[in-house]
């Protein structure tokens, strides 16, 4: 905890920021410390910062966070756009990865194997209408994903 007789606005960015995350817990305070750095200038941090919070050394929830957010904006028709159907496919998706290896894992976790096949039929309920509405977003989709096309 950060402690000092001078008013916060005058303590250096990183002590305001360690004191404003004192009540967090250590999940909260990696993922609001990821997105604060991550709006900081490159060049301000040092290798051992940049280290310490690459996603090599984040949670696996973390991971698929970002993941996900990076297949929505891939596929967003503007910004903001979390809704349509390829980025709904694209974020199945992401899940559906993130899963499936977890159930490969843990061969006797029928909760979440479940929670997969649910997931699966989601996404490909989802692919059935796009390509219905749009075969050409449906082909893009397909491609960009790798994933198999519908029979």
């Amino acid at each position: 905890m950060v402690s000092s007789a001078l008013p916060r606005a005058f303590l250096p960015s990183s002590q305001r920021l360690l004191s404003s995350l004192a009540g967090s817990t250590s999940t909260q305070t990696s993922s609001i410390l990821r997105h604060k750095l991550g709006q900081l200038p490159a060049n301000s941090l040092s290798d051992e910062v940049k280290k310490a919070m690459s996603l090599d050394n984040a949670s696996r929830s973390e991971r698929v966070k970002f993941q996900t957010m990076s297949a929505i904006k891939e596929f967003e028709r503007q910004p903001g756009d979390t809704g349509s159907t390829p980025v709904q496919i694209a974020a199945l998706t992401v899940k559906i990865d993130s899963l499936a290896s977890h159930c490969a894992i843990n061969k006797k976790d029928h909760h979440n194997k479940r929670a997969l096949t649910s997931l699966i039929t989601r996404r490909r309920k989802l692919m059935q209408y796009l390509e219905r509405k749009d075969f050409d977003s449906y082909a893009e989709v397909i491609k960009k994903l790798g994933l198999k096309a519908l029979k």
